[in-house]
């Protein structure tokens, strides 16, 4: 039997199916109706209804406000959206190049200079001098401002500050630092955007670091070494791996210090007038040759121009010029020394402003009287800077 039923499987053709009968499929059909499955279904999802947000009390607003985490994310995002609204006053397309010339239009109708905006803040600049102004070599739209004591001030407000501002900004300063005198002058850091560097009118070099508090890092201490008198000028010279800052105060003293130490200065030196019974010079401002750390060019009250050392032989003052009749206000090297010294050409031109009205130009090394005198103005002179870009030009 077993052989017969699979030789009777053998047989049936592939893929034959076994038809049930037509009574069978009918009765399924009616038994599976619509609506019968309703009942399998899983329930529909009703959406439970979100609690109100709970109020907070008083104590708990002021609480959240006075923590420092949303002090420093607040007052972050709206530096960054009054940043973003004082730019759209610049406009970034225009082409400097072609502005206040024939190609630009009419020049009788443009100005040469153009009043733009007052940069105050209440609380840090509002009554205070400003001693300084500085833009910076490392973001154009950025400039700092020193500032001296405040005529009315109150027994919280520091002596002096130092404000780093930004141009789309012109009531509220990117960076603000304090100092425990008046701030006389002010530098950024040539190689670190993130220090800047000032000098005090009680004689202290004091440091500042955006990355820390608002007072000084860094200061030196009063000491017979250092600077006793107020300091009225700050260079950097060196490079990023050997830097050092210079400061002079007004009563002729020089010194060098190394950045990353400014307890005692690395050298110090006394300036005199030889000419004049060997009397202290007054500095009021300094100023070095490109790449140049040894020789440094000096104004002084008694309105002589001279010549420094810092090292060699022969330390202190080597040449002295005679000019002005009044207060050297400030000294300017020109900027392009090293390109025409590689042509051949002796460039060592430094320009002079005074309070006798004018302004000098020297040829230091051949000469030591000035070779152009503008006697054309009717008040103080009190800075002058050559143009980074044409070599003929100078702004006082």
């Amino acid at each position: 039997r077993l052989a017969a039923a699979a030789r009777t499987r053998s047989a049936r053709p592939e893929g034959a199916r076994t038809v049930k009968p037509e009574g069978a499929q009918e009765g399924l059909r009616r038994a599976i109706t619509p609506g019968a499955l309703d009942g399998l279904a899983p329930p529909a999802q009703v959406p439970e209804e979100e609690p109100p947000p709970k109020e907070l009390s008083p104590e708990e607003k002021e609480r959240i406000v006075a923590s420092p985490d949303f002090r420093n994310f607040f007052s972050r995002a709206t530096l960054l959206v009054e940043r973003t609204l004082g730019s759209q006053t610049w406009d970034t397309t225009v082409d400097w190049k072609t502005v206040g010339t024939a190609a630009a239009g009419d020049e009788s109708s443009q100005d040469a200079l153009k009043y733009v905006d007052d940069y105050v803040e209440e609380k840090w600049a509002r009554g205070r001098p400003v001693t300084d102004v500085k833009f910076s070599p490392h973001q154009a739209p950025m400039f700092l401002a020193a500032y001296g004591e405040r005529t009315s001030a109150a027994a919280s407000d520091p002596d002096g500050c130092m404000l780093v501002w930004n141009l789309a900004m012109k009531n509220r300063p990117e960076l603000c630092f304090q100092s425990p005198s008046s701030v006389s002058t002010a530098q950024f850091h040539r190689f670190d955007p993130s220090l800047f560097y000032g000098g005090t009118y009680a004689g202290a070099i004091v440091l500042w670091d955006a990355r820390a508090r608002a007072t000084p890092v860094l200061r030196t201490p009063l000491s017979s070494k250092g600077h006793a008198h107020p300091v009225q000028s700050l260079r950097q010279v060196g490079t990023q791996n050997a830097t050092n800052l210079v400061s002079a105060s007004n009563d002729g003293r020089i010194c060098v210090w190394s950045l990353a130490m400014l307890n005692t200065p690395q050298e110090t030196i006394d300036l005199k007038n030889e000419a004049k019974n060997r009397r202290e010079l007054s500095v009021t401002s300094i100023a070095f040759p490109d790449n140049e750390t040894n020789v440094l060019y000096v104004g002084a009250e008694d309105g002589c121009v001279c010549q420094a050392q810092l090292h060699g032989s022969k330390v202190g003052v080597t040449e002295m010029y005679d000019g002005h009749d009044g207060p050297v206000a400030a000294v300017d090297m020109h900027p392009h020394q090293e390109s025409a010294s590689q042509h051949g050409l002796d460039t060592s031109i430094a320009v002079t402003c005074s309070f006798d009205w004018s302004v000098k130009v020297w040829m230091v090394k051949q000469y030591q009287s000035p070779v152009l005198s503008l006697d054309a103005f009717e008040d103080y002179v009190y800075d002058v800077k050559w143009h980074p870009t044409p070599p003929a030009v100078f702004a006082s």
